[in-house]
């Protein structure tokens, strides 16, 4: 089973993506209309701050075989978090997403917002996968049952009351957009601040690693985002790996069960 994800911001500072694709709303749009074309259903998660200031688009978005869960309110304040809070966050609380308290508000303003919607936030990802062991007993407290907030070859598994689904895919962000572009990238799972390998290089890896998983009945999880998908090529390399992922069953998220 295929289970595509990806995640929507309402504000990053001086990021690319963003330059390009001021709106990323609109890009998640485009996306699940060619998700539409080959019937895939897919998951996004999605800041709570888009859905208290665009209503009547994400209820556009709803009208599609799509799931949207939790992203933090706003990646963690108005502004992009800078190395000096990161640092800090991180030394003093153990986590960049910050003390409990923090937390906690934004966990519950998020699914307000949901709420206000008449939307069930069953599933969520922390942005920049910065949850501990604080932000999965504060989802849990909130009703979240499912959590997709690691990337690596480790098998969904349940932790906490929550089910757990790790990336395992190399995310498209973290492969194809930061950093230069060296050999040594060809790990699959290189982080972001070691480089990137070429796009093509990327759906190759994307492709091999599915038809691995489908062999050994391996469900599949992936990370693409609708903005970056537009701001590299226009959708061009997406178009590409929805048409490879057709031939496979795709389900939402919260659709997992554990075998």
């Amino acid at each position: 089973m295929i289970y595509l994800t990806g995640d929507v911001h309402s504000t990053i500072k001086r990021h690319f993506q963003q330059e390009t694709v001021p709106n990323e709303l609109n890009s998640s749009i485009k996306y699940l209309e060619i998700l539409k074309s080959k019937k895939i259903k897919s998951t996004l998660f999605l800041n709570g701050r888009l859905l208290d200031e665009n209503p009547e688009k994400i209820k556009e978005i709803l009208k599609y075989d799509v799931e949207i869960g939790g992203h933090t309110y706003d990646n963690f304040g108005n502004k992009k978090m800078n190395k000096i809070k990161s640092y800090f966050y991180r030394k003093l609380f153990g986590c960049v997403y910050g003390p409990t308290k923090f937390q906690e508000r934004d966990i519950k303003k998020t699914k307000k917002a949901f709420n206000k919607l008449g939307v069930e936030m069953a599933s969520w990802r922390t942005h920049a996968f910065a949850s501990n062991e604080k932000t999965l007993n504060l989802l849990k407290r909130e009703g979240v049952r499912y959590i997709s907030d690691f990337v690596g070859d480790t098998k969904p598994f349940e932790h906490q009351g929550l089910m757990h689904l790790p990336i395992n895919i190399p995310p498209d962000n973290n492969s194809i957009s930061y950093g230069a572009l060296r050999p040594e990238n060809r790990d699959p799972f290189v982080g972001c601040t070691k480089g990137r390998i070429n796009k093509e290089e990327w759906l190759d890896i994307l492709k091999k690693r599915i038809i691995k998983n489908e062999k050994n009945k391996v469900d599949t999880i992936i990370l693409i985002h609708p903005a970056m998908m537009e701001a590299l090529d226009n959708f061009e390399l997406f178009k590409d790996v929805v048409k490879f992922l057709a031939r496979y069953k795709t389900a939402k998220i919260s659709e997992y069960k554990l075998k």
